[in-house]
């Protein structure tokens, strides 16, 4: 029972969301992409007991969301930052992907076991409540979510 209601407040939380949020920042997304980041590579030793499918459900949905982050938040935020200098917002994104592998490595050690833990999905969700994506984007997302709950729910 305690599941269902996980996975309500998540589907309720991105949907509720997305009126009453202001634009994202860029440091609060390129956080949220060091923890996809780290998920996935997760996924990568994933037990046995996790299925195929539900570890392609996952990535699929937190690909799909990682990419949305950089296409329309990342990305043209550096541009807009560096005043149109694609050349400066180049060099800009390599130091934010340095970023991003500093978080996978401070969240390797926080979760050193090879299993997923709910609070992957909280933490994805409050992102997802900073930059919500839209349509199957944010479908997939959401089955990404509640696969990484149920997941964690068999440990």
């Amino acid at each position: 029972m305690l599941l269902k209601k996980v996975t309500l407040t998540i589907s309720l939380g991105l949907l509720l969301s997305i009126p009453l949020q202001a634009a994202p920042s860029i440091n609060d997304m390129q956080s949220c992409q060091g923890l996809l980041d780290f998920i996935d590579k997760k996924l990568d030793k994933a037990p046995a007991k996790y299925s195929t499918e539900d570890i392609k459900n996952i990535r699929e949905g937190l690909k799909g969301y990682n990419e949305y982050i950089q296409e329309e938040i990342v990305t043209p935020g550096l541009i807009k930052f560096n005043n149109g200098d694609s050349s400066k917002a180049s060099m800009m994104q390599k130091q934010v992907d340095m970023y991003k592998l500093s978080l996978v490595n401070a969240y390797e050690k926080k979760y050193p076991a090879n299993r997923l833990y709910t609070d992957y999905a909280v933490a994805v969700n409050n992102c997802a409540k900073k930059a919500v994506p839209k349509g199957a984007s944010l479908e997939k997302l959401k089955i990404s979510l509640n696969t990484i709950i149920k997941l964690a729910k068999m440990n």
